[in-house]
């Protein structure tokens, strides 16, 4: 019988979108598990009033809707931050940039770099 219990609160256990640091809507996201008692948070800050930053993950319900200081690289650039929350799988769902866009779009860096780099020839 306790085995069943144990298996009711794994299922309790929410799946959450997982983002370390975001500038405005880009975020690499990927999947994580929240311990039981956390729910999914969208955080939203604004460093030197110009840079929107953005992160994703688990946070503990007491901590949602909270104002909190976050430092931000090692220049400390302090800004405010407030993790606004949910509580149903992945609906702290974000503009992503996938990783497929991320190689298409190093493909034509690159391809462009190539071609200017060829234009120039030897001189």
């Amino acid at each position: 019988m306790e085995s069943v219990g144990f298996e009711e609160e794994v299922g309790e256990y929410l799946k959450c979108f997982y983002c370390d640091l975001g500038f405005w809507d880009a975020c690499y996201t990927t999947e994580t598990n929240c311990s039981l008692g956390e729910r999914c948070y969208t955080g939203r800050g604004k460093a030197a009033d110009t840079l929107d930053v953005k992160t994703l993950g688990c946070v503990k319900a007491e901590k949602c809707g909270v104002e909190t200081m976050v430092e931000l690289f090692s220049n400390k650039t302090i800004f405010v931050m407030t993790k606004h929350c949910c509580d149903t799988p992945f609906c702290n769902s974000a503009h992503t940039l996938p990783t497929s866009t991320l190689f298409h779009l190093t493909v034509a860096v690159l391809t462009t770099w190539h071609l200017a780099e060829a234009s120039w020839g030897p001189q």
